[in-house]
């Protein structure tokens, strides 16, 4: 009895012994390896915007009586967005009506009396002249005229500070009604009735109808490479819409640290304002040489780096050059062939000669690896 389990452990430690003996045979992913073209291709988050949006505020301050649109409202050009009380204003207009009228009845008598005076001093002018009329009484006339004279111009003066009064209250009453400047659709309200609003702080945002442009931010590495675009798509739900370059911002913003650019579509679309996609750029290279991998296909050996080359069920290691970044988490290396397998990942717990097992690429039905 004791032989037979002793038999039997003898028996399980073989197979145990056998099984640690075997080789690993490890699953593998690739990619071949394709020459670059002769253009680059970065991929940026693009946003869509308006062709134009802007924030709306009153010119004058006082509280908002009425509100005639909720967010996400169609206004049409010259429509009324928001009204303020019109109380104060109205009273404002009033008073300087009054003191237009008093100051033009003032110019007109003082008009009248200068008028008058130049009339006497023509007179006595001629009779001096003719030696008719002493100095002393010609001087006193001839100041009499010049007084009368500086009395119409003060009039005068006054009489259009008040008319400029009245305009000015006019255009005032006119700005306590907050007009739409373009057809488009209310964004933001960032007040409603009852709101004390002041002058020049925003109420609303408003957007116009036709989005035709695609924003996105680049880094500064990435900011002189515009100057060598060759084209542009947005990639949006299925579709590649061509783009064309607007504006590359050189001032870096606050929050992100980045730069903005701005792209304009080069046809008509009805993709919704704040929608989001991937923008491609494809730069004219200088360098046309060299393959594009991800950067895990690399690892070091003797300190050089080397990638796992696939071939018949084995990898090799191959020593590679690196020329510098790509984009994405790829850089661009020589030292291989075209259609060569590269393995992409787990490079470090592979071995020369090893044999693999290799990986279908996973179907972009199978999200997951579920299936």
């Amino acid at each position: 009895m004791k032989t037979k389990i002793l038999l039997l452990a003898l028996s399980i430690f073989m197979i145990s012994c056998k099984k640690d003996n075997d080789p690993i045979i490890r699953p593998v992913e690739t990619i071949t390896a394709q020459s670059r073209s002769s253009s680059m291709e970065f991929k940026y988050p693009g946003v869509v915007a308006p062709e134009k949006e802007a924030f709306l505020s009153f010119r004058v301050s006082g509280p908002i009586d009425k509100f005639n649109v909720e967010v996400g409202s169609f206004v049409k050009k010259g429509s009324v967005i928001a009204q303020m009380d019109q109380r104060d204003y109205n009273l404002q207009l009033e008073a300087f009506k009054n003191k237009s009228i008093a100051a033009k009845n003032s110019y007109e008598a003082a008009k009248a009396v200068s008028e008058n005076a130049r009339k006497q001093f023509e007179r006595v002018d001629t009779l001096y002249r003719q030696k008719v009329l002493p100095k002393k009484t010609y001087d006193e006339v001839l100041a009499g005229v010049k007084a009368a004279r500086a009395s119409e111009l003060a009039t005068y003066a006054i009489y259009q500070e008040a008319t400029q009064g009245v305009l000015n209250s006019e255009n005032q009453l006119k700005d306590t009604a907050l007009i739409a400047p373009y057809d488009g659709y209310i964004q933001k309200k960032l007040a409603d009735v009852g709101t004390v609003a002041g002058a020049g702080i925003p109420v609303v945002s408003i957007s116009s109808l036709i989005n035709n442009k695609v924003k996105i931010n680049v880094s500064e590495k990435d900011l002189n490479k515009f100057n060598e675009m060759e084209r542009a798509t947005f990639n949006y739900d299925g579709k590649e819409l061509p783009l064309k370059l607007a504006d590359v911002g050189r001032a870096k913003s606050t929050t992100n640290l980045t730069y903005p650019v701005t792209l304009y579509f080069v046809e008509e679309n009805n993709i919704p304002s704040d929608s989001q996609g991937t923008v491609k750029i494809y730069f004219k290279s200088e360098d046309n040489q060299g393959y594009s991998i991800p950067c895990e296909a690399l690892f070091e050996k003797d300190s050089l780096p080397n990638v796992w080359i696939y071939k018949d069920g084995v990898v090799n290691s191959k020593e590679v050059k690196v020329i510098k970044p790509y984009y994405d988490g790829q850089v661009i290396i020589t030292g291989i062939n075209s259609g060569d397998k590269i393995v992409t990942k787990g490079v470090h717990e592979l071995s020369q000669g090893q044999k693999v097992n290799l990986l279908e690429p996973t179907s972009e039905t199978n999200v997951g690896n579920l299936l």
